[in-house]
């Protein structure tokens, strides 16, 4: 916060001590400035940050705008001379980094503008608030002793489509006079702007929509690993081969044609991770019947095939994983889970020269590399499966299911 006393001192004058003070000012800002972006930096959030000190034409512009409201007081207080700006990819990511300045920073003011519009009207939008200068920055900094130490920073939060209204609409509108004629091109920036705001809340339901489907993908290999490692899967899954294709058919009608092919996937992904094996598989054919391009239709068969090898159907798993391989021979993920599926079944031969195209075409990957030494392992030939599993360790020490293999193989 910078003060100004009334009636004001030349400009000339001004512009000395602004210039005077200016120095300490940017250092004590670039120490905030990598305060206020550690907690967003451990957060792994992927925010970026900017920071200014007002130019002096900035400062004396605003001075004299608001003189007159302040002649009473007798002097004018300024309180964004120093700036932050953090620039979010995502909506959530604004409500997360106003979190983490609230839990870090003292707040004086919070102003979310735009908050107060009615739904028909769209402008500027923008979360600011002042945060007090920790003592700590301000103590480590030498101040002349004519220059009072700033107290106050000013940090706007807001999307990047938010950032780029905003430098449109200060240069076409703040810095512009508009007049009654111009009321077409207020529309057109309204418009504008509407559209900027309907993207920004697309990109969140489709940054929503992609951590829904990246968990229940995590959830649906961690069931498939539990499933291949337990001994008996097969015979413990078989008796219900027949209820599943019951069910399977009485889920046929809850399945929408109006339902996007995003929805169903996450839809096929629920059931599947919710052991409703029948529904799943049905809605991933109700997807392969849409005749999608070929690359979802590899996804998709793959998906259908661990549905039905956790629901005990090997044949139709097999059948789905080479599907997915006519379409695309060198789809490493399709020759991995049948490689797994012959290993349950006894086929090592055919599991390991599966697996050994995988690794050769993507050495360092755990998952292969692991497999063959379970392969190994239900092969009998421990020494080899040890070989594959101290492999894995030495690219990823933390990869738990190799130290459980490790402690089985003693």
């Amino acid at each position: 916060m910078i003060e100004v006393d009334l009636p004001l001192i030349p400009r000339i004058e001004l512009d000395k001590r602004y210039k005077h003070s200016r120095i300490v000012y940017e250092m004590t800002l670039k120490s905030l400035t990598e305060k206020v972006f550690e907690p967003i930096r451990k957060a792994g959030l992927r925010s970026t940050i900017h920071y200014r000190v007002k130019s002096f034409t900035s400062w004396y512009a605003k001075i004299l705008r608001t003189a007159t409201a302040a002649e009473n007081n007798g002097h004018i207080s300024i309180t964004d001379v120093l700036g932050i700006r953090i620039l979010c990819p995502f909506l959530e990511e604004v409500e997360h980094v106003l979190s983490l300045l609230s839990d870090n920073f003292l707040v004086n003011e919070l102003d979310i503008k735009g908050a107060d519009y009615p739904y028909q009207h769209f402008g500027y939008e923008s979360i600011h608030l002042l945060i007090d200068i920790p003592q700590a920055i301000l103590t480590g900094i030498n101040f002349p002793i004519d220059v009072s130490p700033p107290r106050v920073c000013e940090v706007q939060i807001r999307t990047i489509l938010q950032d780029a209204w905003a430098e449109v609409e200060h240069e076409l509108v703040y810095k512009s006079d508009f007049t009654p004629l111009d009321e077409p091109l207020k529309r057109k920036l309204a418009a504008l702007n509407a559209n900027l705001t309907l993207s920004d809340i697309m990109f969140q339901e489709i940054r929503d929509y992609q951590k829904s489907l990246h968990k229940e993908l995590q959830k649906r290999r961690k069931g498939f690993y539990r499933c291949i490692n337990k001994k008996n899967n097969l015979s413990e899954t078989n008796v219900l081969e027949q209820p599943e294709r019951q069910s399977e058919r009485q889920t046929s009608e809850q399945v929408s044609s109006q339902e996007t092919v995003d929805a169903l996937l996450l839809r096929g992904l629920l059931a599947h991770n919710n052991k409703q094996y029948s529904e799943a598989i049905q809605i991933y054919s109700t997807i392969l019947a849409r005749r999608v391009r070929e690359d979802i239709q590899i996804v998709i068969y793959i998906h259908r095939g661990m549905a039905y090898f956790t629901a005990g159907r090997k044949d139709e798993a097999i059948q789905d994983f080479d599907n997915a391989l006519k379409l695309d021979p060198d789809n490493t993920k399709a020759l991995y889970f049948k490689a797994v599926n012959a290993r349950i079944i006894g086929e090592y031969e055919l599991a390991f020269r599966l697996l050994s195209i995988c690794i050769n075409r993507e050495p360092f990957n755990l998952e292969y590399l692991t497999a063959r030494g379970e392969t190994n392992m239900a092969a009998g030939n421990s020494k080899k499966a040890m070989t594959d599993f101290l492999q894995v360790q030495n690219i990823d020490p933390g990869f738990r299911p190799v130290k459980r293999l490790i402690r089985e193989l003693g």
